[in-house]
């Protein structure tokens, strides 16, 4: 994310108001301007062990984030842009589908929510409450209709297949990273 934009970058950019853009494909970019005038960059995604991350880990992320600012998108804007730079998990499935169901008697589980951002994990999570609760909605309704995660393979054939498909996947989102 950036330190907030001066009154200068601000308008080499044309005073725009806050706004958001998200990728065709799952490799892809999604962009952000918030209202205090800063940009925010999602571009990376990998399959690592997050408690294993050094510093130098997260430099190299930072010079990509810059990259996709900088170079790719915001030509005009300085290079001392970047403000934070943070690394996270997110759990995925091999369909893009969530868990979200009774494992055990009073145990609930919501998640795995693909990268999809706060607004599923908040609809789940309150959902599940609800389900938790004894209590039924449409949403529960809806969200039981969905498909369901598919099996995934144990170590080291997951690790292989995760790191294949995310290679292909970048390679096909090259001009959105």
């Amino acid at each position: 994310m950036t330190r907030p934009l001066d009154d200068e970058e601000f308008k080499s950019l044309g005073e725009p108001k806050e706004w958001g853009v998200l990728p065709i494909r799952p490799m892809g970019a999604t962009i952000r301007f918030t209202k205090d005038r800063r940009l925010l960059i999602r571009n990376t995604a990998e399959m690592k062990n997050p408690y294993s991350m050094s510093k130098y880990d997260l430099e190299k992320r930072k010079l990509i984030h810059l990259k996709g600012f900088k170079f790719k998108r915001f030509p005009t804007l300085k290079t001392n842009l970047i403000d934070e730079s943070w690394s996270g998990i997110v759990s995925r499935s091999r369909n893009s589908s969530q868990i979200f169901e009774m494992i055990d008697k009073n145990i609930y589980v919501a998640g795995c929510y693909n990268g999809s951002g706060i607004g599923v994990g908040t609809l789940f999570g309150e959902q599940i409450a609800i389900m938790a609760s004894d209590q039924q909605s449409n949403e529960i309704e809806i969200i039981n209709k969905r498909v369901k995660p598919n099996w995934l393979p144990p170590n080291p054939i997951l690790n292989l297949g995760v790191q294949t498909r995310l290679f292909f996947e970048r390679l096909r989102a090259k001009s959105e990273i």
